[in-house]
């Protein structure tokens, strides 16, 4: 099979953009976070004499912020409501191959002519799993991957606002025990591999609906941003997942995250915040927040 003409990176930011742009119950967290949290801005010097000039006999205590992927919006606007972080959205972009000659075992599953096809790293599935069976109702945890495969079709849709429309959205629960994503069409239907195996899924955008409808009732937002980086924590340490560099590389971050958090304002939801994200990083997801907004008044 051959690779798509465009990179990853180049279809998941006009991706996750009309995402957060075509529905109203889609959230990125750090659009509003920083408002609330209320971390402007920072400097980091090694130059001992700065501190000095201003009446400090040496460095003051802290954390090196550049570190962080702090959100991009950091210093516009404070908004009047936020997300509940109640109902979430993980996503993992994937590059796609395609072809026009299907074998043999996906034509005995109705696939025929052209086709894509993306690979699924098993020890980052295994953590997907984990993760979304930890949350269950509460988040929902997908790949995506474009159901086309050339860079004039990507400038169409990125230009039009249709990427969303022509992706496909496989979760992660259905994929247990394959190693691709067949498919033919935008949507949730394809073929999983290894042994092949038809699955039908809703469209990501009725399935964002029926989680917002069926969801349980919620705490305030801080508990809830709370509980969610301890299930993603319990989710990845289950024994199998501590074996891999990912999560080794998931716990030096949350452990970097727990020491230069220490003695913020805030320091508690700081770190749970970071901690998704960091959860994020390591396994190449991007968080939406799912749901309407609430009053920043509690």
């Amino acid at each position: 099979m051959k690779p798509a003409e465009f990179e990853e990176r180049e279809y998941e930011a006009p991706l996750y953009n009309q995402l957060e742009r075509g529905s109203h119950l889609v959230w990125a967290p750090g659009q509003v976070f920083e408002g609330r949290i209320g971390i402007d801005h920072g400097v980091f010097s090694a130059d001992e004499w700065l501190f000095r000039l201003h009446g400090y006999p040496s460095y003051l205590p802290g954390a090196v912020l550049a570190r962080y992927r702090w959100p991009r919006l950091w210093l516009r606007h404070r908004p009047d409501r936020f997300p509940t972080f109640r109902l979430n959205l993980f996503i993992q972009a994937k590059r796609s191959t395609w072809s026009r000659r299907p074998t043999k075992a996906l034509k005995a599953k109705g696939i025929s002519g052209l086709h894509w096809r993306f690979e699924i790293n098993p020890r980052q599935q295994s953590a997907l799993e984990s993760v979304a069976a930890k949350l269950q109702r509460r988040a929902l945890v997908v790949y995506a991957a474009p159901a086309f495969h050339e860079h004039r079709v990507l400038h169409v849709h990125a230009s039009r606002g249709t990427l969303v429309q022509n992706s496909t959205f496989p979760s992660a629960s259905s994929l247990r025990n394959h190693a691709a994503w067949n498919y033919t069409e935008p949507g949730a239907s394809g073929v999983a591999n290894a042994d092949p195996t038809e699955i039908n899924e809703p469209p990501l955008g009725v399935r964002i609906r029926d989680l917002v409808e069926q969801a349980p009732d919620g705490l305030p937002w801080r508990q809830e941003l709370k509980a969610l980086a301890v299930d993603i924590r319990d989710a990845l340490s289950e024994e199998q997942l501590q074996e891999t560099s990912r999560f080794a590389a998931f716990a030096d971050r949350v452990r970097e995250i727990e020491r230069d958090t220490e003695g913020f304002a805030e320091s508690e939801i700081l770190a749970a915040y970071l901690t998704v994200l960091a959860f994020c990083e390591t396994y190449a997801l991007l968080w939406h927040v799912i749901g309407p907004a609430e009053s920043l008044a509690d």
